[in-house]
């Protein structure tokens, strides 16, 4: 179920990189909500509106397993029962270090972790079918990426965490268990967690 689930928000993403984007005017540090696509095409590593001064930059560049973005500890606080390391594509054509965090008793849910070493959250940015808000997540600038038009599916953020480079989270549920601010909460808890591990991982 939980990887029936992944594949439908991965196929629509793809669908969405697939359909193209259009370009948008930089904004301003202010939360805002626009539709974006899945372009990977800018030639730039930095995001192009302003994002707060990161706390610190988190290179993501060494690390192989994205399991280890989440401690035992915390792992139980979020309610895992199973990790799986695996490479995942939220990059289209890109495979980055990636852990499922997954729940197997009811409700059931996943957190999808990922560490994206070769793009930027300006990837985030642009035309499409997905609703892109700045925001931020422990202190990090972030983009909180949600499907456009519904409330069903999954919550994530992108988060900025070195020039280049970012750490992906998504919260997907499985059935109707969790409203949409459920979802992002939960998302949000997770990328707080795992922002905490990844300051102490070298």
């Amino acid at each position: 179920m939980h990887r029936g689930t992944k594949a439908l928000i991965t196929t629509a993403l793809v669908a969405l990189a697939a359909a193209g984007c259009t370009s948008e005017e930089p904004g301003d540090a202010t939360p805002q909500t626009k539709s974006t696509g899945t372009s990977a095409t800018s030639g730039s590593s930095e995001p192009t509106v302003e994002f707060p001064p990161r706390p610190v930059d988190i290179d993501l560049g060494g690390i192989t397993d994205g399991c280890r973005a989440l401690t035992p500890d915390q792992q139980r606080e979020l309610g895992i029962d199973e990790a799986k390391s695996e490479l995942q594509d939220v990059i289209h054509g890109k495979d980055s270090p990636g852990c499922s965090f997954q729940s197997n008793s009811a409700p059931l849910y996943s957190y999808e972790v990922t560490l994206i070493a070769d793009q930027g959250v300006d990837y985030w940015q642009g035309g499409g079918n997905l609703d892109v808000v700045q925001t931020t997540v422990g202190g990090f600038g972030a983009y909180k990426v949600t499907l456009a038009g519904t409330t069903r599916g999954d919550c994530a953020f992108a988060v900025d965490v070195a020039d280049g480079q970012q750490l992906f989270v998504s919260f997907l549920p499985i059935g109707d268990d969790f409203t949409q601010d459920q979802m992002c909460q939960n998302a949000t808890k997770g990328a707080e967690m795992a922002l905490q591990t990844l300051k102490t991982l070298k």
